[in-house]
């Protein structure tokens, strides 16, 4: 699947994705402690039963069983000779090989979404990998579900902006397939690491995403609320895949309360007006998307199915804050010669009277010191909140500094390589 067949795709109707996993794996035997991927490779038919259903419900994309294929999360449960690309490899075979078993049985398109997750670890200066370990890690993965067969890619449940920068990053440095990310966010409506909904959206479509979304998190009436001011700024399609409403412990078990008549019902009329793509999360099952197609057909004269997209092109956001850059001429620059004194000069311009918007540096330094400005550069930006505009003579220490930036920079006086969603004012 090409870009171009990801964009033709979502033109008349919502595109239905899956539901949960794990708990019916949990259901079908599957042991707490394990790697349940480690365990589907075992007992190969359980998925294969399950994503049968999903597609014989209305499922046109599958998730493959990788969410938590990544070497950081594989590395206790691997037994000598298991390598982490052939765990991913084997996985997505396992659900392209139902997508090829029913594609003519069900007479409509079928696709595999190579699915990634967190690994459980924060990028320096929040945690101990660098951003090049973090898209090596993912690299291998990729690799692993190309050679399987996936159709596109899907990054979800992701808490933080940082680590899904590096995940298209590494699917970029591999493939040109389609990528769809998926952020979950707290009641506060910000990751974990404190990313607005807005700054995630600006930032990876900015990348080259072709679709964004929410999952896990909340019920679908929560998760409305998060994509609802997204849905007039959103260059690409929107995803919703919510859980079965909030989860509830009863008799020692955690039970996700929402029935399927209950989830389509909620979640139906968020569908449509750039909300495209639709599925479950925690707690659903084949009987919620069957009920959501339903839903979806009895109501279809009176959806809006069509898609505007909107341009960002004057935007540029931190991880935390965004901007609409006007009036270039008028921001502050601080000239960087001695580094020590960057986060400094940073927070000085953040607290003037009035605050700027936005800080706009003029980087000069020496090759001798980019690995210090490199350090401080990441520091920087997790302490300061408000979005910069670089001015660099050297284009490849601006790339250096673009790779690392985690948001969407501005840059002054140069053409930045696109693949990391800089702007140029």
């Amino acid at each position: 699947m090409n870009k171009q067949d990801f964009s033709d795709l979502i033109q008349s109707t919502p595109i239905l994705l899956d539901g949960a996993t794990g708990t019916h794996l949990q259901n079908a035997g599957m042991p707490s402690g394990v790697s349940s991927e480690l365990w589907v490779l075992e007992n190969r038919d359980v998925l294969a039963s399950l994503q049968t259903q999903y597609i014989q419900a209305g499922s046109q994309i599958i998730v493959s069983p990788t969410f938590g294929a990544n070497r950081p999360k594989l590395e206790k449960h691997l037994q000598q000779g298991q390598d982490v690309e052939i765990v991913n490899r084997e996985l997505a075979a396992i659900s392209c090989k139902v997508r090829d078993d029913l594609i003519s049985a069900v007479h409509k398109p079928v696709y595999v979404a190579g699915d990634i997750g967190p690994t459980g670890q924060f990028l320096f200066p929040s945690g101990e990998l660098s951003f090049n370990e973090m898209v090596d890690i993912f690299r291998e993965q990729v690799r692993g579900l190309l050679a399987g067969g996936v159709d596109l890619f899907i990054i979800e449940t992701m808490l933080d902006l940082s680590e899904v920068r590096a995940v298209v990053t590494a699917i970029h440095s591999e493939c040109d397939l389609p990528i769809i990310s998926s952020l979950t966010f707290e009641s506060n409506g910000r990751t974990l690491s404190g990313n607005s909904p807005e700054t995630c959206l600006i930032t990876l479509t900015s990348m080259g995403v072709d679709a964004f979304g929410i999952n896990c998190s909340f019920g679908p009436d929560k998760l409305g609320e998060l994509i609802e001011p997204l849905r007039s700024i959103s260059p690409v399609p929107l995803l919703l895949k919510p859980n079965a409403g909030l989860p509830q412990l009863i008799d020692g078990a955690t039970v996700f309360p929402m029935n399927p008549d209950d989830f389509s019902q909620v979640l139906q009329p968020l569908l449509g007006r750039n909300v495209l793509l639709a599925g479950g999360c925690c707690g659903t099952g084949p009987d919620h998307i069957a009920k959501l197609k339903a839903r979806i057909n009895d109501h279809h004269d009176s959806m809006d199915f069509s898609f505007k997209a909107h341009s960002l092109n004057q935007t540029i956001c931190s991880s935390r804050s965004a901007w609409f850059a006007e009036n270039i001429e008028t921001l502050p620059i601080i000239s960087c010669t001695a580094i020590d004194d960057l986060i400094d000069d940073a927070f000085d311009a953040a607290e003037d009277e009035p605050p700027a918007l936005v800080l706009s540096f003029d980087l000069a330094v020496t090759a001798e010191q980019w690995p210090e400005l490199e350090e401080t550069f990441m520091q920087l930006q997790t302490m300061v909140a408000l979005p910069l505009i670089l001015k660099v003579s050297d284009q490849a220490l601006l790339e250096l500094l673009l790779r690392h930036y985690c948001g969407r920079a501005g840059v002054l006086g140069s053409s930045p390589n696109h693949s990391y969603g800089a702007l140029s004012l």
